[in-house]
């Protein structure tokens, strides 16, 4: 994580690491801090913590998102990501991504971002 994304500093807690940093999707769009926690044995969680994620709308949810408004970057089901990849390599890239779709929809109301529906009501696990 270092050598690749120099921006986020980690806090390491026993089997828990934690990484914030800096991600700017594209050089139209904002500059987002966000949170990657990990711990051994649970998939990786993103946080935005600013600025905060906004709906179009009120009451409208914020697509491919868990409760509590974590974006959802992959599937866990289908096993997209699992504890032999690289977070450095898979979703800090993906988190960028993610913000870059989630300001498209943002200004136009269309997901351009694909994935696979889901209720938000769902929380990340597995």
């Amino acid at each position: 994580m270092k050598r690749l994304h120099p921006q986020f500093k980690e806090t390491v807690k026993t089997e828990k690491v934690q990484w914030i940093g800096t991600l700017t999707p594209s050089g139209l769009t904002n500059t987002y801090v966000i949170s990657v926690s990990y711990e051994l044995g649970v998939s990786p969680r993103v946080s935005v913590i600013s600025p905060e994620l906004q709906s179009r709308a009120e009451g409208q949810r914020i697509p491919h998102t868990y409760k509590g408004d974590y974006p959802c970057l992959y599937f866990p089901w289908n096993k997209e990501w699992t504890p032999n990849k690289l977070i450095a390599l898979t979703i800090i890239p993906w988190a960028s991504l993610w913000l870059y779709y989630y300001e498209v929809w943002l200004a136009t109301g269309v997901w351009l971002g694909g994935g696979i529906e889901h209720d938000q009501s769902e929380d990340l696990k597995e």
